[in-house]
């Protein structure tokens, strides 16, 4: 099994009050690593310390098998994207691009400035300065001369983070398609969950200078550690509850003087307390119930808000628990869904995703 091309190992940091702690992540060459969190959650001190600005207090940084915890950021071959670009505003797009050519090991063979303006669709632009560029077009010139440096790694801090919805949309399918190309790992930092799902092949959600879980992003959206993963991945409906039987992998659950039923996992103990966590995408509503579905968890609601979410409705719903629902223009207007309305809310025992809690 070959080595990874990126392994963090027990990474640890104090600067002033806050701390990184005990991070540890592995990545394989051309993997995409999304670190989804919110502001404050130390995302920008990691990528900060993996591009050696700041020292760890303990853990490693190997990259491409070379240990570089204490190398300055000059020797670590590391390609870092700010949200600002950060580039030279007094140079032309050639001349930035041309910049990090300077820094790629084969300087002497790597790929002409021409070509690689080509390649990338910036030669029209080869003239101008940043000032005269769209924000989309500086993310692309920026892009550009983090590949001409033929780096090892690539940071990126939410360098959508500017744009507009539809450059943000645009830009992350370019991003998607660069990366995939340019066959090197990379940490991307957000706390857009659309961009996180856009670009990981691998995720995790911080909080507070540690990881609370990693892994790929079903993993992480379907089958959330902790109730503070849950919350932040969009998981709207998490109900206290406590296992009554478990069955050939299926579990019963007491919510509310309500059952539920679940696929049983670890969780699933008789008598435990659990959490029963629900997308707010797998709650299916309808005026009445279908004799012949096979969907178990079938309860009476009613209808106690509506929100308008882009071009989505979030339904707030009492089903004797609350209970939140997303649904299409087409179904909010079919099932006439305002204050008041009375429904049938429907979810599938597998849409259900079990947490262990204290007692």
């Amino acid at each position: 099994m070959s080595a990874p091309a990126v392994s963090v190992d027990g990474l640890s940091l104090r600067v002033g009050a806050f701390a990184l702690r005990d991070i540890s992540f592995s990545l394989a060459a051309g993997e995409t690593f999304v670190i989804l969190g919110t502001s404050g959650a130390g995302k920008s001190l990691l990528l900060e310390t993996l591009a050696g600005f700041y020292r760890p207090t303990s853990g490693r940084i190997l990259i491409g098998g070379r240990d570089l915890t204490e190398a300055p950021p000059e020797a670590r071959r590391i390609a870092f994207m700010f949200q600002d670009y950060a580039l030279f505003p007094h140079l032309t797009v050639a001349q930035n691009v041309a910049f990090g050519l300077r820094f790629s090991p084969r300087r002497k063979d790597a790929e002409p400035l021409e070509a690689l303006l080509k390649r990338l669709g910036l030669e029209h632009l080869a003239g101008r300065k940043p000032m005269h560029l769209s924000g989309g077009e500086q993310q692309r010139v920026a892009l550009a001369r983090a590949m001409a440096m033929e780096p090892s790694l690539f940071l990126f801090d939410e360098p959508l983070s500017a744009l507009d919805a539809r450059s943000r949309d645009t830009l992350r399918g370019e991003l998607k398609t660069f990366l995939g190309r340019a066959g090197v790992p990379a940490i991307y930092v957000t706390h857009d969950q659309l961009e996180a799902l856009a670009l990981a092949d691998k995720m995790a959600v911080m909080k507070d200078g540690a990881l609370l879980q990693s892994g790929s992003p079903a993993e992480i959206f379907n089958a959330p550690a902790s109730e503070a993963v849950a919350n932040f991945v969009g998981v709207e409906t998490v109900l206290e509850g406590k296992v009554l039987a478990v069955s050939d992998g299926m579990a019963a659950i007491s919510v509310a003087g309500q059952v539920l039923h679940v696929l049983a996992n670890d969780a699933a103990k008789p008598e435990a307390p659990v959490l029963a966590c629900i997308r707010p995408e797998d709650v299916a509503l309808a005026r009445t119930t279908h004799p012949g579905s096979s969907v178990r968890n079938q309860f009476q609601a009613r209808v106690t808000a509506v929100a308008a979410v882009g071009p989505l409705f979030r339904i707030s719903l009492d089903a004797g628990f609350p209970l939140v629902a997303y649904v299409s223009k087409q179904s909010y207007l079919e099932l006439g869904l305002a204050p008041g309305a009375e429904l049938i809310a429907s979810v599938k025992a597998t849409a259900v995703h079990l947490i262990g809690r204290a007692s």
